[in-house]
């Protein structure tokens, strides 16, 4: 599918992996979920393309 949607169970399998945590700078404040290879890239919604970035580090992801 080409939706950014990511499943529940991605999402708690992503969250259990990642510890919770940025997994760029450790916060556990504002977590979001971000696709590494983004899905009008043709990324995928599954466990290995999704990571735990916090806003800050998600922004800046953005910016690069």
């Amino acid at each position: 599918s080409n939706s950014r949607y990511i499943p529940k169970a991605v999402r708690q399998a992503v969250l259990i992996r990642d510890k919770y945590r940025c997994v760029k700078c450790g916060s556990q404040k504002d977590l979001q979920f971000d696709h590494i290879v983004a899905v009008a890239n043709g990324g995928s919604n599954e466990v290995d393309n999704v990571q735990l970035l916090c806003k800050i580090c998600n922004l800046e992801k953005g910016v690069s």
